[in-house]
């Protein structure tokens, strides 16, 4: 049996979205070493082995010199060197990929943040569609045994002369009507709890039992106050300027790539053979790349890499819009489900008056089978339209901790279970009230 901590817990270890986000931070890790590599000096062991005919020079030249003959006639030579390279200047380029790259890593990590909360508003409302859905079951199932009961005492009235055929109809169709609303009720409860199986990471055909809550007290801050919040808590704020700072760094990396590269280029290795000097050789040198012409692939770049730059400042307001209209939605969500469970409340009271009173008209024989039907037809609508306010209420609280940006207990850790009677048996439902016997 689950709690909502407990299934938000199961969940967040075992969701595969979010093992999904952990690969992607360490893919992002890994791209972040990769563009950290060129400030290192690149080290590498080159070996040859060949025979040229005396018209050729002998072997390829390597980064600070060649083979030299010494002799008319074919070469025949081997040769093992090892390779040093040190960037000294780029003129930004390969600074400004690797700061775009750790600028990537925070985003991912941010994203997995956001997921993570993503998860557990996903797990909190389908905890509560579950419980609203079992709510409405049990709902269905005490229409039932009070429509068994009306058709039963019609049934002995039309013996007796008191009702007509119509009287027997009506508590039939009314029968029908709460089997079929059942029908529907389990479905639904069975569609619920398959799908907070899939939001926790479990087989949505797993068994699973969820413990009830009762709706908390409700006081909130004022609406300037959570969205001021909400800036301060939301992965995405910051997220928006990771993204900033990857498009900026991402434009001067294209820029340093009209410039040139210098590197620091040494080597050191022997060479042996035929009609070539053999011996030690070392060499080091200076070396200066500058970019001619590529077909204007680097004003290509250029173009697109100030195109995201642009991208990323519609996203960052676009982001911020998203918070302040999240936080005012979910906000005036709660508002909204606070007034409707007074409102049902009251509904609530007035039905089971309605249906005293009725009652009391029933054994004087005042009322009908049919005034019966009415009466706890609208009880049992207004004790769905409560259990519907209270389940949204909680739902509407989990959404306004996901719009802030905060964990789900953040409102919702006020929410009580009901007793350890209900606890340990919660498919145990009080019995409608009985048609009072006849005399």
């Amino acid at each position: 049996m689950f709690s909502l901590p407990d299934a938000i817990t199961y969940a967040l270890r075992n969701n595969p979205r979010l093992r999904s986000a952990r690969a992607a931070i360490e893919r992002a890790r890994g791209l972040e070493q990769v563009a950290f590599s060129p400030f290192l000096p690149q080290v590498q062991f080159v070996g040859q082995l060949g025979d040229t005919s005396a018209a050729q020079g002998p072997g390829s030249p390597g980064i600070t010199g060649y083979i030299l003959s010494n002799g008319i006639g074919n070469h025949f030579y081997g040769q093992e060197i090892i390779q040093v390279q040190q960037l000294v200047c780029d003129f930004g380029r390969t600074g400004g990929r690797w700061r775009q790259a750790v600028a990537r890593e925070k985003i991912a990590e941010l994203q997995f943040v956001r997921a993570d909360q993503t998860v557990a508003f996903d797990v909190a409302t389908a905890y509560m569609n579950v419980l609203l859905a079992r709510a409405s079951r049990r709902v269905q199932q005490d229409a039932i045994r009070l429509a068994e009961s009306i058709l039963s005492d019609t049934r002995v009235r039309r013996k007796g002369g008191t009702v007509d055929r119509d009287a027997i109809l009506r508590a039939e169709v009314q029968l029908a009507f709460s089997r079929s609303g059942l029908v529907n009720a389990r479905e639904a409860e069975l569609d619920a709890l398959a799908r907070l199986n899939n939001t926790m990471g479990r087989n949505a055909a797993c068994p699973l039992q969820v413990l009830d809550l009762e709706s908390p007290p409700v006081s909130l801050p004022a609406l300037a106050e959570l969205l001021a919040k909400a800036a301060e808590q939301r992965p995405e704020i910051g997220l928006a300027r990771q993204v900033m700072v990857a498009a900026n760094e991402g434009l001067r990396a294209i820029q340093g790539g009209f410039l040139p590269n210098i590197y620091v280029r040494g080597s050191s290795g022997r060479v042996d053979g035929t009609h070539v000097v053999s011996g030690w050789q070392e060499g080091a040198g200076l070396h200066l790349e500058t970019p001619m012409y590529r077909g204007g692939a680097l004003r290509g770049e250029l173009r697109a890499a100030e195109a995201d730059v642009r991208s990323a400042l519609a996203d960052a307001q676009a982001i911020l819009d998203g918070i302040s209209l999240d936080v005012s939605l979910a906000y005036r969500r709660v508002v909204a489900a606070v007034e409707l469970i007074e409102l049902a409340r009251v509904a609530v009271v007035q039905a089971e008056d309605d249906v005293r009173l009725v009652q009391t008209k029933y054994r004087s024989g005042n009322a009908t089978p049919t005034d019966i039907v009415e009466v706890e037809t609208a009880r049992t609508r207004a004790q769905q339209n409560l259990y519907t306010a209270i389940y949204s209420q909680l739902a509407a609280l989990a959404r306004l901790s996901y719009a802030l940006g905060l964990p789900q207990d953040a409102f919702l850790e006020k929410a009580t279970t009901p007793t350890e009677e209900k606890k340990s048996s919660p498919e145990e439902l009080p019995r409608p009230r009985e048609l009072p016997e006849i005399k």
